[in-house]
């Protein structure tokens, strides 16, 4: 079932870049998996090795969990590049701009001309105006890709999905295909042939995932994914609560200071009128002592 652009506005706040607070531009993403712009985590890995004095690794800026560098010669300003790309990240944006009829051509972009696409090409995961649609069509190395007209999949007429592929870890440049039994480790076709080839149980990612979301450990994982979000939900009540609690106890506090500063005012202008009296009693006897 196509996604409505209605439902595309609920993940506006995943495709925000919590560094900048702006759409992600060329997203990248951490071991721990939080994703930033290539340019706002290229700015905090510099400042964050400059200011303590670190050349082995930085701080995710969410989770301030460690992402060690200390294997390679390469300096901190070019970190960020090496880092995988968030495709998924980035096929929702293409999505996004689909439905808001922002989409202009890829093939277009890169010799920086500007023209309104047509279409999308489910295995470039590219859109094409109509010279590059008809151009893609050719070419016999893509003249079997399926293209989807944009105005289908603002419609909601065609099986447009948002592409679920990421980069392997080894090599970013490609995407994973297959799955290494033997290591349980997802890979690259390149990583299979270099790193894996001596294993037999070296499969599609497509074999591994047939009947997954009916698998045992599968259906355990969402009870267990269930009860922690329970608890979850019982920590936002008590956080909540917590909330109420302070916002109770800061309106006492200013209530009893303001009562307790009327008092003290009050308690001031009792001594000063006392202390006037004195003064007018003392300055009549010294008076009446001096005239005798």
């Amino acid at each position: 079932m196509a996604t409505s652009s209605k439902d595309l506005e609920h993940f506006d706040d995943l495709l925000t870049c919590t560094i900048c607070l702006e759409t992600f531009k060329f997203p990248k993403y951490l071991p721990c998996l939080h994703t930033f712009c290539e340019a706002c985590i290229q700015t905090h890995i510099v400042s964050s090795t400059q200011k303590e004095k670190e050349s082995e690794g930085f701080k995710c800026p969410v989770c301030r969990k460690i992402v060690s560098y200390s294997k390679t010669a390469e300096k901190p300003e070019t970190w960020a590049s090496t880092l995988p790309t968030n495709y998924f990240v980035m096929s929702m944006l293409d999505k996004r701009a689909i439905h808001r009829s922002k989409k202009l051509c890829n093939s277009c972009q890169v010799n920086n001309k500007t023209q309104e696409a047509i279409s999308w090409c489910t295995i470039c995961e590219e859109a094409f105006c109509e010279q590059c649609d008809e151009c893609h069509k050719s070419f016999k190395f893509s003249a079997k890709h399926k293209l989807v007209s944009i105005k289908d999949i603002q419609a909601g007429n065609s099986d447009f999905k948002i592409s679920g592929v990421l980069s392997c870890e080894e090599h970013p440049e490609k995407i994973v295909e297959v799955y290494c039994m033997d290591h349980s480790k997802p890979c690259c076709t390149l990583c299979a042939t270099l790193s894996h080839r001596k294993y037999e149980n070296v499969t599609s990612i497509e074999n591994v995932a047939t009947g997954i979301k009916e698998s045992k450990h599968t259906t355990n994982l969402g009870k267990t994914l269930d009860v922690r979000n329970k608890e979850i939900d019982e920590i936002l009540e008590n956080r909540k609560d917590c909330l109420s609690k302070i916002e109770t106890t800061s309106e006492n506090i200013i209530q009893e200071m303001s009562t307790l500063k009327r008092e003290i005012i009050g308690h001031l202008d009792k001594l000063e009128n006392k202390i006037k009296v004195e003064l007018n009693s003392s300055k009549k006897t010294c008076r009446h002592a001096i005239n005798r």
